[in-house]
């Protein structure tokens, strides 16, 4: 398994469901549905003005979560990192028409994105067998 594969996954079955270490010391698990793969990276986007961004960093070890409907599971573990990257930021527009409407632009000051760092992986199949990605 690779990151290509990785991100064609997340894409084919969304949304993945994240999961992060809230400030109140409480698991907190919602849905993101951006991810976007740029070189050997898949990043994702949100507010800053969100409880997300706020918890990433508090604390950046974080979780996801996909299912495919043939029953495919897509487990991520990895270190959250936030990067004032513009170019990334046009790419994710690019990608997702609907940014514009909450972000206007890729400038805007509340739009951030973020990167999957020490990323592993688990994908399992419904007949128990799986493929492993470390990176």
């Amino acid at each position: 398994m690779d990151l290509k594969e990785i991100a064609q996954f997340l894409d084919d079955n969304a949304p993945a469901f994240l999961a992060t270490l809230g400030t109140c010391g409480n698991p907190r698990v919602r849905p993101i549905q951006s991810p976007l793969l740029v070189g050997d990276r898949i990043y994702f986007c949100t507010s800053n003005t969100k409880g997300l961004f706020k918890h990433i960093q508090n604390y950046n070890g974080i979780e996801f979560c996909s299912c495919s409907k043939e029953g495919t599971f897509l487990r991520l573990r990895a270190n959250a990192i936030f990067e004032p990257n513009l170019e990334v930021k046009r790419k994710m527009f690019e990608k997702y028409p609907y940014l514009k409407n909450l972000y206007d632009t890729p400038e805007n000051s509340k739009f951030e994105v973020f990167y999957l760092d020490n990323l592993s992986a688990r994908m399992q199949f419904n007949n128990g067998e799986f493929k492993l990605f470390k990176a």
